[in-house]
């Protein structure tokens, strides 16, 4: 569950890849909280696609990490 403080952000968990290796794991990270013109949706299942890997990867010479996939 997200937990939300003072200066309007949120504390959340993700996978997520911290270098070029490509392996994701476990990550806790700030976010900004949804807005008046924002959907919040509940996520049930995530993939990741074969564009995933190249980013997660570094493949292309454009990935700021971290980065969570999916």
């Amino acid at each position: 569950m997200a937990q939300t403080t003072p200066n309007h952000t949120q504390t959340v968990s993700g996978w997520a890849v911290l270098d070029s290796s490509g392996k994701a794991v476990p990550h806790t990270f700030k976010r900004r909280e949804n807005g008046v013109d924002d959907v919040t949706i509940e996520i049930m299942y995530c993939g990741i696609c074969h564009t995933d890997l190249h980013f997660a990867r570094n493949d292309w010479g454009i990935t700021m990490y971290p980065v969570v996939p999916g």
